[in-house]
């Protein structure tokens, strides 16, 4: 509009001319009411009240229908339907259509109200094809402003739909884990019951023997090196179901602090040295001197017991058990290997997921394989590593690697 004032001006179009330097001061007022008075939806009705008024009031003093003023409703139609909510299109739309019939019945009822304008035949081309130019560019400006909505529109659209259908693969793959959770927890249980429910009746029927039966000398310290077997048994799967349970439940954090590893295994492995004595297992332990490792202190002794337990308990007589410690770059490494049953591959696949079934040693120690879970969980939650390597019948060697101090 700041361009068509002195055009209009210099072909003689004088009304044109006041109607474009109008338009500036209304586009200016609109802009302002919109942008910063953040009223839009009136700075839109405005506009489309001035904007037909103005190409009404030009189309009768820029010479009517041979003039390019059908080209200016036209412009006119396209900048309202590219602003307007969708829910206006049956107002301005109407507005725009019979508006344009209203001024060409007039003009055709009485010619002389929209008088020839030009001076020459020069100005009138050159004033179609100025508005041509005008209208081609804010019809391209309004088109690009539709399709860059459009695309942003339609990217979110997309973007959204993606990220639905990433929620919906989560939670079916959740599902499916927790429906597979839910499944081993019931198989766990059932075993649990059942393997509690064996050892205790057995403590029953062997102390109900004790109390009733007068039993000879060797006759009764067997009974109760069986009895003492079978209680401590039943108390390590326990501990292991209690500390499991609690994990599962109530979650559970590392407290993390220096341990002297040779002192813990010298002194926090007696139980388990006795066991393999009267196993007639071979126990060794062999420690590198001042070697302190960062982990938890009952997360790591329950780990190393359970391992040590499991080497004792797949180790016939006469076989042995081997715990190192060992200082490696800036870790801590504890072995502990046994020349045992070992394990074939299927079960090494299982080893530290929670697929429960009862296990059996070689003198029919009785477990569930819930320790190796509680070792791997536990062994995570300090910040270290378990593994293990195992060949059928030449037994098994587990590894933990914890951060030196």
């Amino acid at each position: 509009m700041c361009f068509e004032v002195p055009f209009n001006l210099y072909i003689d179009l004088k009304v044109p001319a006041g109607l474009c330097a109008f338009g500036i001061f209304i586009s200016a007022a609109l802009y302002y009411l919109s942008r910063f008075k953040r009223k839009s939806s009136l700075g839109i009705i405005l506009f489309g009240i001035v904007c037909n008024i103005t190409f009404a009031i030009n189309y009768f003093f820029n010479s009517g229908i041979f003039g390019p003023n059908l080209l200016l409703f036209a412009l006119a139609f396209l900048l309202i339907i590219a602003i307007i909510p969708k829910t206006q299109f049956k107002i301005w739309i109407p507005i725009n259509v019979l508006l344009v019939l209203l001024i060409l019945t007039v003009e055709y009822i009485n010619p002389q109200l929209a008088k020839y304008a030009y001076n020459s035949e020069f100005s009138k081309t050159l004033d179609f094809g100025i508005t041509y130019f005008v209208v081609v560019v804010i019809t391209y400006f309004a088109i690009s402003y539709i399709r860059e909505n459009y695309e942003y529109e339609r990217g979110l659209v997309i973007k959204k739909n993606r990220s639905i259908e990433e929620q919906n693969s989560m939670i079916l793959k959740q599902n499916n884990e927790l429906e597979k959770l839910n499944s081993e927890k019931d198989k766990l249980f059932s075993i649990v019951s059942h393997d509690i429910r064996t050892p205790l009746n057995s403590i029953q029927s062997y102390l109900e023997l004790l109390s009733a039966t007068n039993l000879k000398q060797a006759d009764r310290l067997g009974l109760e090196q069986r009895l003492l077997e079978i209680t401590r048994d039943t108390s390590s799967m326990l501990t292991n179901i209690l500390s499991w349970s609690k994990t599962q439940m109530e979650g559970t954090h590392a407290e993390l602090i220096p341990i002297k590893v040779k002192d813990f295994l010298i002194n926090g492995l007696n139980i388990e040295k006795n066991i393999s004595i009267k196993k007639g297992v071979t126990f060794e332990i062999v420690c590198d001197e001042d070697l302190t490792a960062i982990a938890d202190q009952n997360m790591f002794q329950l780990v190393v017991r359970n391992l040590v337990n499991n080497a004792i308990k797949f180790t016939a007589s006469k076989g042995l058990v081997l715990v190192k410690a060992l200082k490696k770059g800036e870790e801590c490494i504890v072995i502990i290997k046994d020349n045992g049953l070992g394990m074939d591959p299927q079960q090494q696949e299982m080893l530290f997921k929670l697929k429960a079934s009862s296990t059996y040693g070689t003198n029919n120690e009785r477990g569930i394989g819930l320790g190796l879970l509680l070792c791997k969980e536990f062994t995570d939650l300090q910040g270290g590593k378990i593994w293990f390597e195992s060949k059928i019948g030449e037994g098994t060697t587990f590894y933990l690697a914890f951060p030196l101090k």
